[in-house]
């Protein structure tokens, strides 16, 4: 269980002490994004091959979005030194023995998942090419690769590693699974909408903190959310799979990765034009969460798929005994 004999600030319970973990982060999120954004503004555009200029003409909606990832994980520390939570192997997560190979084993189902979706949706008709796109591919190359390894690492860490972790603790696989796939799923939606504040238009320092009055104001159509929602939850059910039968994280990093690669790509060549935007549902739908997050059927089949491809790859991999230990039996 999360309550730990002798852990730190023993008048406040485990559950408390999580939910202190999320005040602070959100506080500490949105005070520093104007911090954050002002300080980005004093670099010259140019350093890095550009790459600052392209932060500065971020949203300040996105560093807002930014600052809360990084705070959720500089106060993650502190939360498990109080929760006496020593080692990720009390997460269910053990050393791993060939880190590369699930690494390439869970990209190969991320390719395999972008190789089965991707052209469908190109050939959609809901699709529309952009000029010049394979000069622009090629340009944004770096960019998409550093993303999308940035990105799923982090979130493979917090969701799989942290959450999943949480959630094994107190139950056995099968519902943690559950559960944490429907919080991964939740917390795409609580989403920041646009401010339009760009680099001509500098945030005060409580701008944040009115971003965050607005989190969860700009959902799609119920029709569209349920999609994305079920899209989502499909996903992680399949990471946090490949995290338990592993025991680490590698392979659900390989899989996210080139997942959110493979997306990152098709909005750089296409964009989505088709009018209403829930025209070809349920065979498919707009992209949601910055266009992350494939919708309809036609997702849902290539990420189902994907996991069959991932059961088979793993299907002779010995799980590892360690999750028998976390809940008791």
């Amino acid at each position: 269980m999360l309550e730990r004999d002798g852990a730190s600030f023993p008048c406040v319970s485990s559950l408390g002490k999580i939910f202190l973990y999320l005040v602070v982060v959100l506080l500490g999120g949105a005070l520093a994004a104007p911090l954050v954004w002002h300080l980005i503004h004093g670099i010259p555009s140019g350093w890095f091959g550009g790459f600052t200029g392209d932060i500065q003409r971020m949203p300040f909606h996105r560093y807002v979005s930014r600052s809360l990832q990084i705070a959720a994980l500089l106060f993650l520390w502190p939360l498990l030194r109080s929760l006496r939570i020593r080692s990720l192997e009390e997460f269910g997560l053990s050393r791993n023995g060939h880190p590369l190979r699930d690494l390439g084993i869970g990209m190969l189902c991320g390719l395999f998942c972008g190789l089965l979706l991707e052209p469908v949706l190109l050939l959609s008709g809901a699709f529309t090419m952009r000029f010049g796109y394979p000069h622009l591919i090629l340009f944004l190359l770096p960019k998409l690769i550093l993303t999308a390894g940035a990105v799923a690492a982090i979130e493979e860490f917090l969701f799989r590693g942290v959450l999943l972790g949480f959630f094994r603790q107190a139950m056995p696989p099968l519902p943690a699974i559950i559960f944490s796939s429907l919080v991964f799923a939740a917390v795409h939606f609580l989403n920041i909408p646009p401010s339009g504040a760009g680099i001509s238009e500098a945030p005060a320092w409580w701008s944040g903190l009115h971003q965050l009055s607005a989190i969860g104001g700009a959902l799609p159509p119920w029709r569209i959310l349920i999609w994305s929602l079920l899209t989502l939850f499909t996903a992680g059910v399949i990471l946090s799979w490949l995290t338990i039968r592993t025991g680490s994280l590698w392979a659900s990093i390989g899989l996210h990765g080139l997942f959110i690669f493979s997306q990152q790509a098709l909005n750089v060549v296409s964009g989505y034009t088709a009018l209403p935007q829930d025209k070809f549902l349920p065979l498919l739908g707009p992209p949601q969460c910055n266009g992350m997050v494939p919708v309809g059927l036609m997702p849902m089949v290539a990420l189902l798929l994907t996991g069959c491809l991932a059961v088979l790859l793993f299907r002779r991999r010995r799980q590892p005994l360690l999750h028998e230990k976390i809940y008791g039996n």
